[in-house]
């Protein structure tokens, strides 16, 4: 039975303003994210101190993003029992972490890890749409992507504290910022209270095989771009040290941002809107890198990462409309897109130079922006609401 109108008027304001404030949801994102990319700036001394190659070395970072791919496909059970033993599970493989001998238990360490964050960040997006109501979920939706887009750029600056503290201390320290962040955003999150849509009986509403394909490209733009990045700076006409390099990851921040403004202009324009819009500005930015300037590059860098949140909060939405599964799938579509991304854009850069990267990443945004007309038509084939978001007839309000 759907709650009573007292009740979801309840959840729309008073005690429940919290919620609605999307804090929580954000809370639970930037969390889980402090610990997938936190090794990142630590490879070089882990190299030195686990006696490895980069390639192996490399594998540390593998190791989670597969892991997270992997959780996408594992059942929910209890949604409130799971992401609290999600949240365990990823300091558990931190402590782990921390204390690995070698490289050989540090991978199914990282591995754990990326179950543990998966299941968070899966379990958090297919929420927003059983306990709060549809008007709100674009905002709440943006609010945890955002989320994870600085909880990534924290996990890096957690990772750099390893040149003074070992990257022991940075794995023990990481560990300690999910234990506190993701705890109290799930004691924040309402996950005691009934849900506002009960499923109808029957078989579950199928994945559209779009939305899947469409998150396969979507973090394919940001990782393309990222991974060859420090190749264009570090080389002619920039010439920059990889001290000065890294500075772009400073372009999480307005990510940050473009995952917030992408929730709200969701609720207000519908998803389809802010899929097109989006495409259109990444695709001309991205373009603008093709120039032989530092300011072009940079814009580029920026348009990358804030277009792949906008299509992620996007997407991830759209997912969750369809239930635990579809998120699932959905994020590990769009997981194992961005581990393609490495290898191909690598050997397109190495043929024909840095438009072999901007292009596919244009053509990639493309292809996201395609799909979302085709479900539009085929939505108004059939007599449903033409949007990205549509909520599936097996969901009642």
């Amino acid at each position: 039975m759907p709650l009573p109108l007292e009740r979801r008027a309840d959840i729309r304001g008073g005690a429940s303003g919290e919620w609605a404030s999307g804090r929580p949801y954000f809370g639970l994102g930037l969390g889980a994210f402090l610990a997938l990319y936190l090794p990142q700036p630590l490879l070089p001394e882990l190299d030195r101190d686990l006696g490895t190659s980069p390639a192996v070395t490399g594998l540390v970072m593998t190791a989670a993003l597969l892991g997270f791919a992997a959780a996408g496909l594992l059942p929910e059970g209890e949604p409130a029992r799971t992401l609290r033993w999600a949240t365990w599970l990823t300091v558990a493989a931190s402590l782990v972490a921390a204390l690995s001998p070698d490289v050989w238990l540090l991978l199914p360490a990282r591995a754990a890890q990326g179950i543990g964050i998966g299941l968070l960040v899966a379990g958090g997006l297919a929420d927003v749409p059983r306990r709060m109501p549809p008007a709100m979920a674009g905002r709440l939706t943006g609010a945890m992507i955002a989320g994870t887009a600085l909880g990534g750029l924290g996990g890096r600056l957690v990772g750099y504290t390893g040149n003074f503290l070992s990257w022991r201390g940075a794995f023990l320290l990481g560990g300690a910022g999910v234990l506190s962040v993701v705890l109290l955003s799930l004691r924040a999150l309402p996950l005691a209270t009934p849900p506002l849509q009960k499923p109808r009986a029957g078989p579950p509403a199928s994945s559209p095989i779009s939305l899947i394909i469409a998150g396969s490209c979507i973090l394919f733009v940001s990782v393309g771009m990222f991974d060859l990045l420090p190749y264009r700076l570090g080389g002619p006409p920039f010439n920059l040290p990889p001290l000065l390099g890294d500075l772009v990851y400073l372009a999480f921040v307005p990510a940050t941002f473009a995952g917030v403004v992408a929730g709200r202009a969701i609720d207000r324009f519908g998803r389809r809107v802010v899929i097109l819009a989006t495409a259109v500005f990444d695709v001309s930015l991205l373009v603008l890198g093709l120039f032989p300037s530092l300011a072009a590059v940079a814009v580029a860098a920026t348009a990358a990462i804030c277009g792949t949140v906008s299509l992620h909060v996007a997407h991830s939405g759209a997912a969750a409309a369809y239930g635990r599964a579809t998120v699932g799938r959905y994020l590990t579509a769009y997981y194992v897109g961005g581990a393609a991304a490495a290898p191909l854009t690598a050997a397109s850069y190495l043929r024909w130079g840095w438009p072999g990267v901007i292009l596919p990443l244009c053509a990639a945004t493309l292809i996201v922006a395609g799909l979302a007309l085709a479900r539009e038509q085929y939505h108004g084939a059939h007599g449903q609401q033409p949007d990205a978001g549509v909520v599936p007839p097996r969901l009642s309000g």
